[in-house]
């Protein structure tokens, strides 16, 4: 009998059960626990929270942080600069210079409002002055009547109209000259302004600006219009026009189709003297209003003493 197969065969039992003793041996708790020990951990994917509170702690909200003005009065809005900017303007009084500080920074007067506030809702509700108000009283001690009225009046919280991009177009820093210039002339009207005028480098500016507009700029009907009725029915003479006018638009309008009108109108005024000031968005009553209240605070600020 020949034990070679024999032999094959039993070598392949012990072959096996080597294998299973290996797989129980690999498969049990204790074992599971070492391989895991060897996984190397997934890298975690960052939360969007800690970079939020890193991106808040970079950019503070603003008027976080409150100066002191004098012993009793804080700001908020300013910085270090700002701050000292504005007490340089209430050392020297300049109110027309704070209004302009005032609109072009937005600060914020703490403890000011606050009391002005007080005084807002206690005329509402027809209350008695509180006692607590005593120091803020004389804040208001340099105003006029109808001043005081209108910084208790007006309400902060309002759209503010005197923005930076509509002090830029009316003379920046010198806002208060060049909008009130504006809002004493007629819109829409040609004018006629001579190189001698004094107001003749306003109209120059707000011209850059496009607030108004210059010479050729204006239409020719609406620069007939700085003729006098009379001028007109010679003009209309002198151009062979066999028509009588009573109204000066209706006049202008039929003389500005005529050729020879332009000609005729430049011998009797240069045209680069003439300009029309033009509407704008806001409403001019109550930019006003507001530039009022900003020059009634400055006012009131021009009389801490620092």
């Amino acid at each position: 009998m020949n034990p070679v197969p024999l032999l094959i065969v039993m070598g392949t039992i012990l072959v096996l059960l080597a294998v299973q003793r290996w797989l129980v041996h690999i498969g049990s708790p204790q074992n599971k626990n070492l391989h895991k020990e060897n996984i190397p951990p997934k890298p975690q994917k960052a939360s969007a929270q800690p970079s939020a509170i890193a991106q808040s702690q970079q950019k503070p909200p603003p008027h976080k942080h409150s100066h002191k003005l004098t012993g009793e009065l804080s700001v908020t809005g300013l910085d270090e600069r700002g701050i000292n900017s504005l007490k340089a303007l209430i050392d020297k009084k300049e109110t027309d210079a704070i209004s302009t500080f005032l609109a072009f920074n937005r600060p914020i007067f703490m403890e000011i409002d606050t009391y002005l506030a007080q005084q807002r809702r206690q005329r509402e509700n027809e209350a008695s002055p509180s006692s607590t108000q005593a120091p803020f009283t004389t804040l208001l001690e340099p105003l006029t009547k109808t001043e005081r009225k209108l910084l208790i009046e007006f309400n902060p919280k309002s759209t503010r109209l005197v923005s930076r991009d509509l002090m830029s177009r009316f003379g920046g820093h010198e806002f208060g000259i060049y909008f009130g210039h504006y809002a004493a002339r007629p819109q829409s009207v040609t004018l006629h302004i001579s190189p001698l005028d004094p107001d003749r480098k306003i109209m120059e500016d707000l011209a850059k600006s496009r607030i108004a507009r210059k010479g050729r700029h204006i239409p020719l009907s609406a620069r007939l219009t700085v003729l006098k009725m009379s001028q007109l029915r010679q003009m209309a003479k002198d151009l062979k026009l066999d028509k009588k006018f009573t109204r000066k638009q209706a006049a202008a309008d039929t003389l500005a189709t005529v050729p020879g009108a332009a000609v005729l109108l430049s011998m009797q005024y240069v045209i680069d003297d003439l300009f029309m000031l033009m509407p704008i968005k806001e409403d001019v009553i109550l930019v006003k209003h507001e530039w009022s209240y900003l020059q009634a605070y400055a006012k009131m600020l021009s009389g801490l003493k620092l």
